[in-house]
């Protein structure tokens, strides 16, 4: 019986070795699919080619500016924290700027849903208001009224008694 298994549990363990070695070679676990376009704002208000166009610039303008904010809060979180080991080390004045530019892109989120919102004739417009005031409450999610968030999953239900 033990002669019989011995070739079997070789075999398998190269195949193995065998699929393991070229997913490290091709590493297809690397392979990022590409991200779709965001339409979702496009589909929602049913925005005229021209208004895609538009809003397509308005979007590719906004990434830019959110990515060179995001870059410049990931660089002073760097020298933030890689500053621990210092004794005479001013956090104040890092954690300001870093204030200051999540300010910065609150407002820019501002500023581009607003000339998004220009761009919405009175039918999209309603439609705009809704999706955004859908975002600002989280969806359906709502807080219960003494202000405590419920544990995920469960509707705010008490777990079972054991």
């Amino acid at each position: 019986m033990k002669s019989k298994l011995l070739p079997i549990l070789l075999f398998l363990l190269i195949l193995l070795n065998g699929v393991l070695i070229f997913m490290l070679v091709k590493k297809t676990h690397e392979k990022r699919v590409p991200r779709p376009e965001r339409n979702f704002l496009i589909e929602q208000l049913q925005f005229s080619e021209s208004q895609t166009k538009q809003f397509k610039e308005l979007d590719k303008i906004h990434r830019g500016f959110m990515l060179k904010i995001d870059n410049e809060v990931r660089d002073l979180k760097d020298v933030l924290f890689n500053s621990l080991q210092k004794e005479n080390f001013n956090v104040d004045s890092l954690t300001s700027k870093i204030g200051l530019l999540e300010a910065k892109k609150d407002s820019e989120v501002f500023n581009f849903f607003k000339k998004v919102r220009s761009l919405c004739n009175s039918e999209q417009l309603q439609n705009f208001d809704k999706i955004i005031e859908k975002a600002l409450r989280g969806g359906d999610r709502r807080l219960p009224i003494d202000g405590r968030n419920p544990p995920p999953g469960n509707d705010g239900m008490p777990p079972p008694p054991r």
